[in-house]
């Protein structure tokens, strides 16, 4: 089974799902229940965006209940029958994970069903593990006319035959300077290359990514020192298929109907533990040595791209570990904030200590 749907991209969808189907009463219609979802993925998107001091998202949402109640039903979550969803024993543990804020457990649990029933996801997180990184071209719109800048575009992905894919994308988009359509066209050459037989459009590998970036099996980087005057979406596991570089890594068993069983090893880094607080610690410091400040204080997005690429730890660990530090007396960082250059791919901190506050700026004490 593959995935198809554009607008899933969080997992913290499915969650939601499971809840709305556990809380509603045993009477209520799978209409009732699907539009119940869609309000709440709705809200929680609304929300987080108004946290994070994102845009408004677009779009109404309406879709998006039936989708998570169909993907339920995939996991084995759900049954669907006599005009309604319902959970199934295994639907039912995993909202007591979710209940019971048993956030490591849960990961794994969602993790593996992810891997045991979409083949391309699949396909998206094996190949990450293959290659080790995947370079989605940005496009600037004022260089698309200079000589040579499709073919570093392409570069990473295709070395020397990058000078025959570029001709061969400028003869088709001729006179065509939008960003969209060239770098649509570009990164539909670099993933058709990256994941020959599988059929990924670009809207659907980066929505597979995003969802892939919640569940910790990737990363997503703004790279633009790889190729001087180029900027790329660099994306990477967290995950490895052997030899864990590092103890926080624990194996995760995968035993899906279409393909045959393997074992991955999930990262998940305990930054509660000083030995594991140290190590990052001292990543944090050798990477401030690659930035420059401005007044004293590094961009966090920047901080987090660079500790999570060294130590292979999802983006989502790097940001507990620097609320871990943070509490810490006297905490060895002290953090600040500027609108500027906050989005939805260089997202800010937040801190839930009492009161929520949100930091892009990071200062070592």
């Amino acid at each position: 089974m593959n995935i198809s749907s554009y607008n899933i991209s969080d997992v913290g969808y499915h969650y939601i799902g499971l809840r709305v189907l556990g809380g509603l009463p045993a009477t209520a219609r799978r209409d009732e229940q699907e539009e119940t979802v869609s309000r709440s993925v709705r809200k929680y998107v609304s929300d987080r965006a108004l946290r994070l001091m994102l845009p408004e998202p677009r779009g109404t949402f309406e879709a998006a209940g039936e989708k998570v109640c169909r993907e339920l039903v995939h996991f084995g979550f759900a049954n669907s029958a006599k005009g309604a969803y319902e959970l199934t024993e295994p639907g039912k543990e995993a909202l007591g994970l979710v209940e019971g804020r048993k956030h490591t457990e849960l990961r794994r649990v969602m993790v593996r069903v992810h891997l045991e029933t979409y083949d391309n996801l699949r396909a998206v997180v094996l190949k990450h593990l293959e290659l080790g990184y995947i370079w989605r071209p940005i496009v600037e719109t004022s260089k698309v006319g200079r000589k040579g800048y499709l073919r570093k575009l392409l570069e990473p992905s295709f070395g020397e035959k990058a000078d025959s894919f570029a001709d061969s994308i400028r003869e088709i988009h001729q006179g065509d300077g939008a960003k969209k359509i060239i770098e649509e066209a570009l990164q539909s050459r670099v993933i058709a290359q990256a994941l020959p037989g599988v059929r990924v459009t670009v809207p659907l590998f980066r929505s597979i990514s995003d969802r892939s970036v919640s569940l910790r099996l990737l990363n997503i980087a703004r790279d633009s020192s790889t190729v001087k005057g180029c900027d790329f979406l660099k994306s990477y596991s967290p995950c490895v298929d052997n030899t864990p570089p590092h103890s926080w890594y624990t194996p995760l068993s995968v035993n899906p109907s279409a393909a045959p069983p393997f074992t991955i090893y999930f990262c998940e880094p305990d930054m509660a533990s000083p030995e594991t607080r140290q190590k990052f610690l001292a990543a944090i410091d050798r990477s401030l040595g690659n930035l420059k400040p401005q007044g004293g204080y590094y961009d966090l997005p920047e901080v987090r791209d660079l500790v999570c690429e060294e130590l292979r730890i999802p983006e989502a660990a790097f940001d507990e570990g620097v609320n871990q530090l943070l509490d810490l007396q006297p905490a060895p960082l002290t953090m600040g904030l500027t609108y500027d250059n906050i989005s939805g791919r260089r997202k800010p901190l937040v801190r839930n200590r009492g009161a929520s506050q949100i930091h892009n700026l990071l200062r070592r004490t």
